[in-house]
């Protein structure tokens, strides 16, 4: 057996997974479940038939790493996979070398209105390809010239809003003339430097992991203020790290409830359920009171309880003054819910 080979390693993962699981390390089994892992032979004995040792490097994000970093996690995690091949006395584990890598997000939400990574990776694409076709021999520049500058800067304008940089600093194809005619002779050493240009953008571009989506299945078109705030909780729910950050989302949350029951709630249509005036920051009870017109009659009695669930859930954990991560995350869950329900309810669909 070669443990380099992953289809011979992953039997043994998965019993290490199921051992640590069983001691409580499940924050161990998280790790795994989210790590890049490659194994490799680094050391060999030939006494006793030979036992060939590998290491295993274990790479993982940041975040993750800081979960784990004070659990002495390779030594449960070498007890595990040695555990896992005890009846392979050829091949053992002799080290574990696990490393935080950060990776590449791109939040792709500051462009939504404008473009899309799809639509920018296109463009990108267009400048190289235009780039080299002109200094190898391909169509007159003053025939491209002003459509390549015109996708020139709406690329620099999205990246900006992205935050990346824009490695090309030929802002016209003549600049870029000027480049090749005086320092590039060949066609090779042309795509060569294109190249070199954009291909490390272009591969950013496609591999960056997005900003986490929100699930809203409605439509928010005209609904801009509660699309712009489900934005923000986004934001702020990707990068919370500690119980006040988790608490700034769910006071966001506790907004655009707010901002929803202010847009349904009409007090001529919507009576009070327990006769208490509402006020306008008294989302819970503008929308129960929404909730009871909206969908009235017998039939509807399990959509009205399930609509009136919600909201409370949502209003009672937007309200916590303590937080952790899983307080948030059902938070920003059952207030989407809410967004939904309330959405299909008013044709938002």
């Amino acid at each position: 057996m070669n443990f380099e080979n992953k289809e011979h390693l992953r039997p043994i993962l998965n019993t290490a997974k199921e051992l640590l699981k069983a001691q409580g390390k499940n924050e161990l089994v998280d790790m795994f479940n989210n790590a890049d892992i490659k194994v490799r032979q680094t050391g060999y004995d030939n006494w006793n038939g030979g036992v060939n040792f590998y290491t295993m490097y274990i790479d993982i994000d940041v975040p993750e790493y800081v979960k784990i970093e004070n659990l002495n996690s390779e030594k449960y995690i070498i007890m595990a996979l040695n555990t896992a091949t005890k009846d392979i006395i050829s091949e053992k584990f002799e080290n574990i070398i696990i490393t935080p890598k950060a990776i590449s997000k791109i939040d792709w939400t500051l462009i939504e209105n404008v473009s899309n990574k799809k639509e920018l990776i296109r463009q990108v694409e267009y400048l190289k390809e235009t780039m080299i076709s002109v200094a190898t021999g391909g169509p007159k520049i003053q025939s491209i010239d002003e459509q390549y500058q015109q996708v020139y800067y709406d690329v620099e304008r999205l990246l900006k809003k992205l935050d990346v940089e824009n490695p090309n600093p030929h802002n016209t194809l003549w600049n870029w003339y000027s480049k090749w005619s005086n320092d590039i002779h060949s066609y090779q050493g042309r795509r060569e430097y294109i190249n070199g240009i954009y291909n490390p953008l272009i591969s950013i571009l496609s591999e960056a992991e997005g900003a986490k989506t929100v699930d809203v299945k409605v439509d928010l078109s005209d609904w801009d203020k509660i699309n712009r705030n489900i934005i923000e909780i986004n934001k702020r729910e990707k990068q919370a790290l500690d119980e006040e950050q988790f608490q700034a989302v769910g006071m966001l949350c506790r907004e655009l409830i707010t901002t929803l029951a202010l847009i349904v709630f009409d007090l001529e249509k919507h009576t009070s359920l327990d006769g208490t005036d509402i006020g306008r920051t008294d989302a819970k009870r503008m929308l129960d009171a929404y909730i009871a017109v909206a969908i009235a009659g017998g039939e509807s009695e399990e959509l009205r309880a399930y609509a009136k669930a919600t909201n409370r859930l949502a209003n009672a954990l937007t309200h916590k003054r303590t937080a952790t991560k899983k307080e948030m995350m059902l938070c920003t869950s059952a207030t989407i819910a809410l967004i939904n329900f309330i959405g299909v309810l008013e044709d938002k669909i």
